[in-house]
């Protein structure tokens, strides 16, 4: 396959990608061609996108970006919402885990947000035309990820929104996720799940659990608000607009 053939195939590829074409020293002097005539751009050191032939004027998908920077790539928080069809609001932001990308960059108008892997997730294969198989948090991981870091899924009316648009989550898969969770995080969770418990099937007995493991509190479902307008007093847990307001949240 010749370099011209090569980049109308291929939407996203690495430097490394096209030693399969031709010697490194060839495909660097085409390479830097199609730089400058604008038929490639580049994304990042050593990571490309393809604007000639059929992607012509196309913008690649943000996760098909991540996933040929990292293919171990974990996508996640606000990502994971986009990839389980949730989130409420269109993001200009890719998160994901990767122990390979570890400073955030930009393209197209996406900022791409490494972040470390050591916490071992939940993780499901997804795929998609537009990118691939790709890794992503699962529901329940994704639900507990979001709620314990609200910024990194966009804010805390983002995330419970969009949290609460789940059809349905596995309460068993949910409690494993949540066995080396804070008490903050359980506070915030356990809140969500008996205001969705209708929704979700969520029995007593699954609220009591995390109620138990609760310490003194208070805790804040926004951890960067500075004012209390509402207070769920079973889960210990202070309200950054009133109570009705953030209830409108979950419906």
């Amino acid at each position: 396959m010749k370099f011209k053939e090569y980049i109308e195939l291929h939407q996203v590829f690495t430097a490394d990608d096209l030693r399969t074409v031709a010697t490194w020293g060839t495909a660097r002097t085409q390479l830097q061609r199609a730089l400058k005539v604008g038929e490639v751009e580049r994304v990042r050191r050593g990571i490309y996108v393809s604007k000639t032939g059929k992607y012509t004027g196309e913008a690649p998908d943000p996760f098909l970006v991540a996933r040929v920077a990292d293919p171990e790539a974990v996508f996640s928080y606000h990502s994971a919402l986009v990839a389980h069809g949730v989130a409420h609001n269109v993001g200009f932001k890719c998160a994901f885990r990767s122990t390979k990308v570890r400073s955030p960059f930009e393209y197209g108008g996406v900022r791409y947000v490494p972040f470390d892997t050591n916490d071992s997730p939940q993780t499901q294969a997804m795929r998609s035309k537009s990118y691939g198989i790709v890794r992503v948090t699962t529901r329940e991981q994704t639900l507990v990820d979001c709620l314990m870091h609200p910024g990194r899924a966009g804010d805390v009316e983002e995330t419970v929104r969009s949290c609460s648009a789940f059809p349905y989550l596995d309460l068993k898969a949910l409690l494993e996720t949540l066995k080396d969770a804070s008490s903050s995080t359980l506070s915030r969770v356990g809140w969500l799940l008996e205001t969705k418990r209708e929704n979700w099937n969520v029995n007593e007995d699954v609220l009591c659990e995390l109620e138990g493991r609760l310490g003194k509190g208070p805790y804040r479902l926004d951890p960067k608000a500075k004012e209390t307008k509402g207070w769920s007093s079973r889960w210990r847990l202070c309200l950054p607009e009133t109570e009705e307001e953030v209830l409108s949240w979950t419906s």
